[in-house]
């Protein structure tokens, strides 16, 4: 089957698809597999401190495909006054905060308000396979932190 768009202006052209495929940004079963997904959490309390605690925000169903990290973006209405923040990859089993880390470093959260802050990622970030989790894990002193929205962008690979 072959799908001939031209979106001008628009940045996006399509030339063709083919049923039955399972690569990334193809279709299987006549659905498009995106090759990318986003996972947004956000703490949007007035006292958002009160509910910045490490938890999980994405578990990789068993029919998704695999993923891993392409970038971590943060952002807050309301600073903290030293907090950080890591993101890491846990298997089904592993408690929150024993998983791989997929930043090079923590990201502070006590930056300028209203600013996005970029994680860093590592080398080679980990495979996100079925079963596996994405959590947040916040430390250090998140006591004024208000309106915090932190996203995970991941790229699909198989």
């Amino acid at each position: 089957m072959a799908l001939n768009y031209d979106l001008s202006g628009n940045d996006l052209v399509v030339s063709s698809v083919s049923t039955g495929a399972t690569t990334p940004g193809s279709t299987a079963s006549s659905w498009l597999m995106p090759n990318y997904v986003t996972v947004t959490d956000n703490q949007n309390q007035v006292a958002a401190a009160s509910y910045a605690v490490s938890h999980t925000i994405y578990v990789n169903d068993n029919v998704s495909g695999t993923y891993k990290i392409a970038g971590v973006t943060a952002t807050f209405g309301v600073t903290s006054t030293s907090g950080t923040l890591q993101v890491e990859v846990a298997t089904g089993t592993q408690a929150i905060a024993a998983g791989t880390n997929q930043l090079t470093g923590t990201m502070s959260l006590s930056g300028t308000a209203n600013t996005p802050v970029n994680g860093t990622l590592i080398a080679a970030p980990t495979t996100i396979a079925a079963g596996s989790r994405i959590n947040l894990i916040f430390a250090g002193t998140v006591t004024n932190l208000a309106n915090a929205s932190i996203t995970v962008v991941l790229k699909r690979i198989t």
